[in-house]
């Protein structure tokens, strides 16, 4: 059996933490139409980790599948686990916020739609396709169709990396830069693009193939820890300090910035140790076993409490309870979500 690398479940649990707080935050301006401005700064607070959060997520699947040698195996059964890891929790989840929506707002979702466009849905592509036509999209986020891709494409990846490992990296970083900083011919943004993500995905299984089982160095540990608190106390500086306001970056170049955090912070956390027997590891195993299950469930049942609750008089108390009603709805409802899909995925 594989040692778990513990550092890399850190890493995911910090980008689950991120996401989630901004989600509620951002959502109280945009679902809510909060009136407190002060919520502003909660905002921005957890949006500087939040972009470089679902970053090192696609960085982590991708290493985490050459750590298990998922290359190595047959396609069919290669897919088949992707199917079960991925669709069978997708569908679950969706089914019940489906219901639970009808239930609440007394119609479906996308109950004038074509019912063709479900089709979006079924094959985890309709977090993206709402950038561009109107589709059931319910949960997933833009994450789930990046993903999918990067799945999809991960077999004639895995070949082109143990091939052609940099002239492929060269070739990807090309298109990263023009994309990103010369010319976008698609009709929304790059930053959601699984085009673009998949670059991130690659480098993910290049770190993997590059250090495998070698310990960093600890020198390069400590610096890259340095750079990531150095970027972040960056971020803190020009959001919160208005005369340092001049410093900020375009949305393009701000991505070359979460880009480097997100693999300093992979760097510094991969080889941290902890025992087992410690309540510390406990914890950060279980909620990065969680982890998918929170991200298909949380931002749809925020939504859900701030369509249809009046916060207009919120006070910060009230916005505190508010947060933890989100915090222990999704929590029972990623358990739901992860005994039913255990459930379902016995059957295959």
């Amino acid at each position: 059996m594989k040692k778990r690398i513990i550092g890399l479940d850190i890493l995911r649990d910090i980008g689950v933490f991120f996401i989630f707080f901004y989600h509620f935050f951002v959502e109280y301006t945009i679902s809510g139409n909060g009136p407190d401005p002060s919520i502003n700064g909660y905002t921005y607070f957890f949006n500087i980790l939040a972009r470089p959060a679902s970053l090192f997520l696609f960085i982590i699947s991708g290493y985490a599948l050459m750590y298990n040698h998922e290359d190595e195996i047959p396609l069919g059964k290669y897919y088949l686990r992707r199917f079960k890891g991925l669709f069978i929790p997708f569908y679950v989840a969706y089914t019940i916020m489906f219901l639970i929506c009808f239930l609440v707002n007394n119609q479906v979702v996308g109950h004038d739609l074509p019912i063709s466009r479900f089709l979006l849905t079924l094959i985890g592509m309709d977090g993206v396709s709402q950038l561009i036509v109107f589709n059931f999209y319910l949960i997933g986020e833009w994450f789930m169709s990046c993903i999918v891709v990067c799945y999809l494409l991960f077999p004639l990846l895995a070949k082109l990396l143990k091939k052609f490992k940099y002239i492929t990296l060269v070739v990807m970083m090309i298109w990263y830069v023009f994309i990103l900083l010369i010319h976008n011919p698609f009709s929304f943004t790059q930053l959601m693009n699984p085009l673009f993500v998949m670059v991130y995905f690659y480098i993910g299984m290049l770190l993997h193939e590059v250090f495998a089982d070698k310990e960093i160095p600890k020198v390069l540990r400590r610096i890259s820890a340095i750079l990531s608190l150095l970027i972040f106390v960056y971020f803190c500086l020009i959001g919160f300090v208005p005369s340092l306001s001049f410093l900020k970056l375009n949305q393009e170049l701000s991505e070359l910035i979460y880009f480097a955090i997100s693999m300093t912070m992979l760097i510094a956390l991969r080889d941290v140790e902890i025992s087992p027997e410690k309540g510390s590891y406990k914890f950060i195993t279980y909620l990065s076993g969680i982890s998918w299950f929170i991200i298909l469930t949380h931002h749809r049942i925020m939504i859900l409490f701030y369509s249809h609750l009046n916060i207009q008089n919120y006070a910060h108390r009230e916005i505190f309870a508010l947060m933890l009603v989100c915090i222990i709805c999704t929590w029972v409802m990623s358990i739901i979500v992860r005994e039913l899909s255990s459930k379902i995925k016995k059957m295959f």
